[in-house]
């Protein structure tokens, strides 16, 4: 079992937008590659890094992955989101779009 909610807050607008996916509940493929990409970004090992300025109309993010009975949230800006995690936050980005 895996959860993911993801939320954007700010740009220029200062909206927030949020997504919370439970993996048992999408296609098989979907739950495949988002799985992979949380294992890939090694999410439960990262050290956070909370944002030091705030972006004139940037976006933060809160990330938050329950897996079986381990639950973590990273509070990351655009500038601020390490390599191995982007491209988990694109992918949930382009979900949020949809």
């Amino acid at each position: 079992m895996m959860r993911i909610i993801f939320e954007r807050t700010g740009g220029f607008m200062g909206r927030t937008v949020s997504l919370n996916l439970d993996l048992t509940n999408l296609p098989s493929e979907q739950a495949q590659t988002l799985k992979r990409l949380v294992d890939e970004s090694d999410f439960f090992n990262l050290t956070e890094q909370p944002p030091n300025t705030i972006m004139r109309d940037g976006f933060n993010y809160s990330l938050t992955v329950t897996k079986e009975k381990t639950e973590r949230t990273l509070h990351l800006s655009e500038r601020n989101i390490p390599n191995g995690l982007r491209p988990l936050v694109e992918d949930l980005i382009e979900r949020m779009r949809k």
